[in-house]
């Protein structure tokens, strides 16, 4: 079973612009209600849409304009974050000379408290839905 996901974009737009979209806790996440983002470190912010379910996702660290960490419960909507419950998300955001890279590591599929299928099955959905939410965080920038 692998741990992590790591996938990275290219995105020309500010920094600043891009860092303002990262760090919305749970940009991932589809929700049916936008709400106005708490960034700060303990703070559990709610995403929840009728077709995806209830996430929450917790912010853990900000430094400011270079990395976000948030966890989460993917493999477990509609439940609270807890212990073996949750996987751990990490923004890196790097200056380049056209805007950002903006690298992605999700870790802790092996250390869920699940069976090996719906770990496996959390870790091949969120490695597609990695590509799709990154392309899709490109495109909200460069607008």
């Amino acid at each position: 079973m692998q741990d992590s996901i790591e996938r990275s974009i290219a995105i020309t737009a500010p920094v600043e612009r891009v860092w303002g979209l990262v760090t919305d806790p749970g940009w991932w996440v589809p929700s049916d209600v936008e709400l106005e983002a708490d960034r700060t470190p303990g703070q559990v912010v709610v995403r929840e849409s009728e077709k995806w379910g209830r996430f929450p996702v917790e912010v853990v660290e900000l430094r400011p304009m270079s990395y976000a960490a948030f966890r989460w419960a993917s493999a477990f909507p509609g439940e609270e974050l807890a212990p073996g419950r949750s996987t751990l998300i990490e923004f890196t955001v790097t200056p380049t000379a056209d805007g950002a890279l903006v690298s992605v590591i999700e870790s802790g599929f092996s250390k869920l408290d699940a069976a090996e299928e719906t770990k496996a099955k959390g870790f091949e959905s969120n490695s597609e839905g990695w590509t799709l939410e990154l392309a899709s965080l490109r495109t909200r920038a460069e607008a």
